[in-house]
């Protein structure tokens, strides 16, 4: 079996460690995870498809790079939409629950890019169909 950083994808049409990193534990996967994350910065990349299934098995793990994905500071927003249409749909409310303080930050303290890329309104509708 390769190594487990040899299996994050080389570019966005590269699928061929996509069913290995499916079985791989949480132990095993954890150093990738946020790798894996960046591959959703885009969803028009074929690769980027496969990330929301794969990502949601490893959940508890998870929920770090979201929240460091969602801060002020990273000014990728459309990546921040992505992760809130294409990746939370498919989290269990327990875990949800430990990210909605930054939905509730871009909310109510938008950054200009939020703004520009309607993140905030991304995250109220998202709050508000999850009955928040």
């Amino acid at each position: 079996m390769k190594r487990v950083e040899e299996l994050v994808p080389k570019d966005k049409f590269d699928f061929s460690g996509i069913e290995e990193l499916h079985m791989l534990s949480d132990e095993e996967i954890e150093p990738v995870l946020p790798f894996l994350l960046e591959w959703m910065k885009d969803m028009n990349w074929p690769v980027a498809k496969e990330m929301p299934k794969l990502l949601s098995k490893h959940q508890q793990l998870l929920v770090p790079c979201i929240i460091k994905a969602l801060q002020p500071e990273q000014f990728e927003c459309d990546w921040k939409n992505f992760i809130i249409w294409d990746l939370l749909l498919k989290l269990d409310r327990q875990y949800l629950v430990m990210i909605k303080s930054c939905l509730e930050r871009i909310i109510e303290k938008p950054t200009q890019g939020e703004l520009l890329e309607e993140t905030n309104i991304a995250a109220k509708e998202f709050l508000q169909e999850n009955g928040w």
